[in-house]
C-alpha cells in the first residue's frame, strides 16, 4: 500500500516535471523570438553604424586637409623664426663648448698630478715591500737551514736509540752491570725524546710561520703587480691624456689663428655693412609688405583655425554618437549571445529533464513491478498464514480429544484406586480380625471342646481367608489389565506427542524460512526506500534547478510549487516510516512466534518424558500458546491497520 502512494506520488512528479518541460519549451520559443528580434535590431544597429562611420570619415577628411594647410602654414612661420634662433643658439654653444673645454682641461691637469702623486706613492710601497719580501724570504731560508739541522740532530739520535736497543738485547748475561747503563740511558733518551718533540715542535711553528710567510709573500707579489698594473694603466691613461692635453692646445693655437682671421674678415665685413645698409632700407620697405601680407594670412589662417575647431567639435560628437552606437550594439551582441546562450542551456536543461523523465518511467514500471511481485509475496504469505492457522486449529482440536480420552482414562484410574483401597482396607479388617481370633484362641483354656472350636474357627478362617483373596485377585487382574491399558496409551500418546514434535519441527523450519523471506523483503524495503529518498533529493535538485531557471515567476507560484514539494516529501517520509513499522512488527511476530514454538516443543518433550497427569500439561500448554499466538496476531493486524491509517494509505484489498 505504501509503495502504491509511493508510485502515486511518482506520478504526480512526473506530471509535474512535463508541464515543467512544456513551460520550457514556452520559454525557449519566446527566447527564440527575442532572438530574431535582436537580430533585427542588431542589422538596423550596423547598418546606422556604417552610414555614421561614412560621415565620420568625410569629416576626417576634411579636418586632415585642414590640418594639412594649417600646419604648412606654420611650418612657414617657423622656419623663418627659427633661422635667426639657431644662429644665436650655435653661439651661445660654442661659447659653452669652450668654456666647458678649458674647464676640463684644468681638471685634466689636476687629476694628472694626482695621479702622479699616487704613482709615486705606490712606487714607495712597493719599494717597502720589495724589501720585506726579500727580508721573509731570507727569515725562510734560515729556517730551512734550522730544521735540516733539527732532522740530522734526530737522525742521528734514533740512530743511537736502535744501537743502545740492539745493545741491551745482545747483553743479557751483564744484566746487573748493565742496568745502571740502562737506566743513564733510558734517561738520555728521554732527554733526547724531549729534545726531538721541543725540535719537532719549533720545526712546526718554523713550518707554519714559512707558510703564512709564503702566503703574504704571494699576496704581497699579487698585490704589487696588482699596483703595477694599476700604475702601468694609469701611466698610460696619463700619457693619453699628455696627449690629449697637446693636441687640445694645438687646436687652441689653430683656432686662436682662425680668430685672427675671422677679425680681418669682420672689418672686411663692416666695410661691406656700410655699403648693404642702403640695401637694407629697401629690404625694409620689403619686410614691411611682407609683414603686411603676413597678418592677411594670420587671419585667414584663424579663421581656417575656428572653422578647423567647429569640425572638430561636430567630429567629437559624431564620434561620441558613435560610440555610444557601437556600445549600444555591443549590448545588442551580448545580448545575443547570452540569448543563444540561454537557448543552448534551456536546451541542454530540457534533454537533462527528458533523460531523467525516461529514468523515472523506468524506476516507476520497476517500482510497479516491484509492487506487484510484494503484493503477490504478500497474498501467498497470507494463505500460508491462514493454512498455518487451519493448521493449529486441527492440531488444538486433536489434542482436546486426547485430554477428554486422557481425562476418561484418569476417572478409570481413580476408580480403580478407590476399588483397590477399599479392598485393601477389607483386607487390614480380616488380618485384625485373625489376629483377634488368634489371641483368644491362645488365652482359653484346653478342654475338651477345644478341636470342635478349631475346626469351627479354623473352616470360618479358611472362609474369611478365601472370600477376600478371590476378590483381591479379581481386582488385582483388573487393575493390571487397565493398567496395561493406561501403558498401551501412554505409548499411543508419546507416539502422538513424538509425531506433533516432528510436525512442529517442519513448521519452526517453514517458519525460519518465512522469516528470511521477511528479511529479504525488508532489505528490498530499504533499497525502495533509499530509492525514495534519492527521489525525492533528485526532486530538490529538480526544484533548486527550476528556483535557478525561472527568474519572472510570481512569488505566489513559488510558494504553492515549494509547498507541493514539502507535502509529496512528507508523504514520502511517511510511507517509509509506515513500511519500516511494519517490517519490524512482523520481525517481532516471527521472532515471537518461533519462540512460543520452541517453548511448546520444550514443553511436549518434557511431558513425553514425565508420568504425572502429561496429557492434561500438554493441553493446557497448548491453549495457551494457542490463545496467545491467536491474540499476537490480532495485536499485529490491529498496529497494522493503525499504521495504514497513520500513513493515509488505502487498502488495496
Amino acid at each position: 500500500m505504501e509503495a502504491e502512494r509511493t508510485v502515486l506520488l511518482e506520478n504526480s512528479k512526473l506530471k509535474l516535471t512535463k508541464e515543467e518541460l512544456e513551460r520550457q519549451e514556452t520559454e525557449i520559443e519566446a527566447a527564440r523570438v527575442r532572438y530574431e528580434r535582436l537580430e533585427e535590431e542588431m542589422k538596423e544597429a550596423t547598418a546606422r553604424l556604417v552610414s555614421q562611420a561614412s560621415r565620420i570619415e568625410e569629416l576626417k577628411l576634411r579636418v586632415r586637409d585642414r590640418d594639412h594647410e594649417i600646419d604648412a602654414v606654420w611650418h612657414a612661420l617657423r622656419l623663418k623664426e627659427g633661422e635667426v634662433e639657431k644662429m644665436r643658439v650655435e653661439l651661445e654653444v660654442k661659447s659653452k663648448e669652450a668654456v666647458a673645454f678649458e674647464s676640463e682641461l684644468r681638471e685634466k691637469g689636476r687629476l694628472l698630478d694626482e695621479a702622479n702623486e699616487v704613482l709615486k706613492k705606490q712606487e714607495t710601497e712597493l719599494e717597502e715591500l720589495k724589501r720585506a719580501v726579500r727580508e721573509k724570504e731570507e727569515e725562510i731560508e734560515v729556517f730551512l737551514v734550522q730544521r735540516e739541522v733539527e732532522r740530522e740532530k734526530l737522525r742521528v739520535s734514533e740512530a743511537n736509540l736502535e744501537k743502545q736497543a740492539m745493545d741491551w738485547l745482545l747483553a743479557q748475561e751483564e744484566l746487573k752491570r748493565l742496568g745502571e747503563d740502562a737506566a743513564r740511558h733510558a734517561e738520555e733518551s728521554s732527554e733526547t725524546l724531549d729534545d726531538f718533540r721541543r725540535v719537532k715542535k719549533l720545526l712546526n711553528d718554523v713550518r707554519s710561520e714559512l707558510v703564512s710567510s709564503q702566503q703574504a709573500l704571494a699576496s704581497s707579489r699579487s698585490k704589487m703587480e696588482e699596483q703595477e698594473r694599476l700604475l702601468e694603466q694609469q701611466l698610460s691613461d696619463l700619457g693619453e691624456q699628455r696627449a690629449s692635453v697637446m693636441s687640445y692646445m694645438e687646436n687652441l693655437k689653430d683656432a686662436q689663428t682662425e680668430v685672427e682671421s675671422e677679425r680681418t674678415k669682420l672689418r672686411v665685413a663692416e666695410v661691406r655693412n656700410k655699403e648693404l645698409e642702403r640695401d637694407l632700407k629697401m629690404e625694409k620697405e620689403l619686410i614691411s609688405e611682407l609683414e603686411e601680407e603676413l597678418k592677411k594670412e594670420r587671419t585667414s589662417l584663424e579663421q581656417a583655425i575656428k572653422e578647423m575647431a567647429l569640425l572638430k567639435e561636430e567630429l567629437k560628437r559624431k564620434s561620441d554618437e558613435f560610440r555610444e552606437t557601437s556600445a549600444i550594439l555591443q549590448v545588442k551582441e551580448s545580448e545575443l549571445v547570452d540569448a543563444k546562450l540561454e537557448i543552448q542551456r534551456l536546451k541542454s536543461e530540457k534533454a537533462s529533464l527528458q533523460g531523467i523523465l525516461e529514468e523515472k518511467d523506468l524506476e516507476l514500471s520497476n517500482a510497479r513491478k516491484k509492487l506487484e511481485e510484494v503484493n503477490q509475496e504478500i497474498s501467498d504469505l497470507k494463505m500460508l498464514m491462514n493454512s498455518k492457522e487451519s493448521q493449529l486449529i486441527e492440531a488444538t482440536n486433536m489434542l482436546r480429544e486426547k485430554d477428554e480420552h486422557v481425562k476418561i482414562i484418569e476417572n478409570k484410574l481413580n476408580d480403580t484406586n478407590q476399588k483397590a483401597f477399599a479392598a485393601e482396607s477389607v483386607v487390614e479388617r480380616i488380618l485384625d480380625l485373625t489376629n483377634k481370633l488368634v489371641s483368644s484362641i491362645k488365652d482359653e483354656d484346653i478342654n475338651s471342646s477345644r478341636p470342635l472350636k478349631d475346626e469351627m474357627g479354623n473352616q470360618l478362617l479358611e472362609e474369611l481367608m478365601v472370600e477376600p483373596t478371590n476378590e483381591s485377585r479379581w481386582q488385582q487382574k483388573r487393575l493390571e489389565n487397565e493398567l496395561e491399558l493406561a501403558k498401551e496409551t501412554l505409548k499411543e500418546k508419546e507416539m502422538e506427542v513424538l509425531a506433533a514434535q516432528r510436525v512442529l519441527t517442519i513448521k519452526d523450519e517453514e517458519l525460519k524460512m518465512t522469516l528470511a523471506r521477511l528479511d529479504a523483503k525488508e532489505v528490498e524495503l530499504k533499497k525502495v526506500r533509499e530509492e525514495v529518498t534519492e527521489d525525492s533529493n533528485d526532486l530538490k535538485r529538480l526544484y533548486a534547478l527550476a528556483q535557478e531557471r525561472i527568474g519572472d515567476k510570481s512569488l505566489g507560484d513559488l510558494a504553492i510549487e515549494k509547498l507541493q514539494l514539502e507535502a509529496a516529501q512528507l508523504e514520502v517520509e511517511a510511507a517509509t516510516d509506515a513500511l519500516q513499522k511494519l517490517a519490524d512488527m512482523s520481525r517481532q511476530l516471527m521472532n515471537k512466534a518461533i519462540q512460543s514454538v520452541e517453548a511448546d516443543s520444550y514443553i511436549s518433550v518434557v511431558q513425553s518424558n514425565d508420568d504425572k497427569n502429561p496429557d492434561s500439561i500438554t493441553d493446557i500448554n497448548d491453549s495457551v500458546c494457542f490463545t496467545e499466538v491467536k491474540a499476537r496476531v490480532a495485536r499485529l493486524s490491529a498496529l497494522t491497520e493503525q499504521l495504514v491509517m497513520d500513513a493515509g494509505i488505502v487498502a488495496a484489498n
